[in-house]
């Protein structure tokens, strides 16, 4: 095979390192283009925070006092550096309480140290102790034993028969059920422990588990030899205990702190999109900086040199700080516009609002308007609102009026909870129900609507 040079015209479009910044950062929540912006301050030293002066003219008397006042704080210290050596010398009392500032500062237990605490408080020989300190590493996260005696035999050096009495001690902790080596054991437990163990609670457990998840009482009530009241009075007893022993205890992830990025704030009949500078701050390039690229200053070249490539790089990253602010205020702008009947009491309809028509009206691609509402929040006299929140596709009704596909599920919610326990409502009388309101849905819609809302078919509700 020859290989061969061949001319060839292509168009490719690549992005520039300050249009890929600016589309990172309007795309960056607040809490880590706050990150970004500590970041950026100390690596470019000719960037900083924009605070407020104030310009004030004294007169001599002013000026005057100040002099006077400093001077009485300089005799002050004086005085006080003074003490402080007469006072370094004096032996410090042992018995005098000290502060320490860690006992101030929160943290998280673990489910292993909350267990390793109970286990301290247990008048338990050493050995066992030691066995179910290394049982508790055997648990995992919803606080079933996973291990082997004979492993917990084999690491701490104890007989198999001191490993089980340990698993024992463990499966005595809070929370019951906890040290179970399966869920029907640790149900059994927890039975046991909170008192409401009979047999035949204890029958269905270990045997009907199945049964019970579709609803089959009166196939339980024939196989135990009960009525099906008693199958019901003990499932519900059931429902009370947990499968997943530690799922009730475990702190899960840290919360995530939600910055807003706009305020919507009501004065008088009007209202106002506030855009959050307290947290995005202003920036600006020093005037120092700037002073020494002025003609007659001081600085070499190389300097010079170094001082505008840096300055270049901070006025890029303004601009690219500063768009973001506009876009995001000017998409809450349109929001407020399009629902200002939500916004006039907090429980109006929303009205429909696609991407593209707020991309239309501002005149920026799809995709930025994607980027500038993902991940941003607007604090409203209502509560916080993702910017995600009020847009939706929607419906015409028979009124004319457009609603929201956030609308329809509200009112399908609604629907479902005021229906009667023994006729639920249908997809098909859902969709019935918003006709005779004026919005005409199919009943597919309706049906997806119904599952995204996390709501069981009418069939599986009513055999509840």
């Amino acid at each position: 095979m020859d290989l061969t040079h061949r001319p060839e015209l292509r168009q490719k479009i690549t992005l520039s390192p300050q249009v890929y910044q600016g589309l990172s950062i309007l795309a960056m929540p607040v809490a880590e283009l706050q990150v970004l912006i500590e970041t950026e301050l100390l690596e470019n030293p000719v960037l900083e925070v924009e605070e407020e002066e104030y310009d004030s003219s004294e007169d001599a008397d002013d000026r005057r006092d100040e002099v006077d006042d400093e001077r009485a704080w300089d005799e002050w210290l004086d005085q006080y550096e003074e003490l402080e050596r007469m006072d370094g010398n004096a032996p410090r009392d042992p018995n005098a309480e000290t502060v320490n500032a860690d006992e101030f500062v929160g943290g998280v237990q673990s489910f292993a140290d909350y267990l390793l605490e109970q286990l301290t408080l247990l008048d338990a020989p050493n050995e066992v102790a030691l066995a179910a300190r290394a049982t508790v590493g055997f648990l995992d996260d919803d606080g079933f034993f996973v291990g082997s005696c004979s492993e917990i035999a084999q690491i701490t050096g104890v007989s198999k028969e001191t490993a089980e009495e340990a698993l024992r001690l463990i499966q005595q902790l809070d929370p019951p059920g906890v040290g179970a080596r399966s869920v029907v054991e640790a149900l059994l437990l927890q039975a046991e422990t909170i008192g409401v163990a009979s047999p035949v609670l204890t029958t269905i457990i270990e045997n009907h588990l199945d049964d019970v998840a579709v609803n089959h009482f009166r196939k339980i009530a024939r196989a135990i030899g009960v009525s099906e009241d008693v199958v019901r009075d003990e499932v519900e007893n059931l429902k009370s205990l947990n499968p997943r022993p530690a799922g009730a205890f475990s702190p899960g992830p840290a919360p995530g702190y939600v910055v807003p990025d706009v305020t919507l704030r009501r004065f008088g009949d009007e209202w106002l999109v506030i855009a959050n500078n307290e947290a995005v701050p202003v920036l600006r390039v020093s005037p120092r900086y700037r002073s020494m690229l002025r003609s007659g200053s001081s600085a070499d070249e190389d300097t010079k040199r170094y001082l505008k490539d840096k300055i270049r790089q901070a006025e890029t990253f303004m601009r690219n700080v500063d768009r973001r602010r506009d876009t995001v205020s000017r998409i809450a702008g349109i929001i407020l516009e399009v629902q200002r009947d939500f916004f006039e009491d907090g429980r109006g309809d929303l009205r429909p609002l696609r991407l593209e028509d707020v991309a239309v009206e501002i005149g920026v691609h799809l995709s930025t308007v994607s980027r500038g509402v993902t991940g941003k929040y607007m604090a409203t006299p209502y509560g916080l609102f993702e910017l995600k929140h009020f847009f939706s596709g929607g419906y015409r009704s028979s009124s004319g009026m457009d609603v929201a596909a956030t609308t329809i599920k509200q009112r399908i919610r609604n629907l479902l909870l005021a229906e009667e326990p023994g006729h639920p409502l249908s997809d098909q009388k859902l969709t019935e129900a918003l006709a005779a309101e004026g919005v005409r849905v199919a009943r597919r819609t309706v049906a997806k609507y119904r599952e995204e809302l996390g709501i069981e078919p009418s069939w599986a509700r009513k055999r509840r």
